[in-house]
């Protein structure tokens, strides 16, 4: 698709169009605020579940219905060839 995102978390949540989060489609973008000064990225796969980096356990597949993720989840954000 020949595009480039940002490394960091707080460039990457400044790209794309906002998107709610009962309408996200695979391959958007999820951001959690995890600590006052922390965000954390994943990438969402359908059902109700997103991809990311776990400092424990590796690349790990994760529910959004999660307790700890909805009370860290911040906004969605859908990337385009054209964002």
């Amino acid at each position: 698709m020949n595009m480039s995102l940002p490394r960091t978390t707080g460039e990457q949540i400044n790209h794309g169009f906002h998107i709610a989060q009962n309408e996200l489609k695979p391959g958007d973008l999820v951001f959690f605020k995890t600590s006052k000064a922390t965000r954390h990225v994943g990438v969402y796969v359908g059902n109700n579940e997103f991809i990311h980096a776990s400092k424990i356990k590796g690349v790990t597949i994760s529910s959004l219905a999660n307790n700890y993720w909805q009370a860290h989840y911040e906004t969605a954000r859908r990337i385009t060839a054209n964002t």
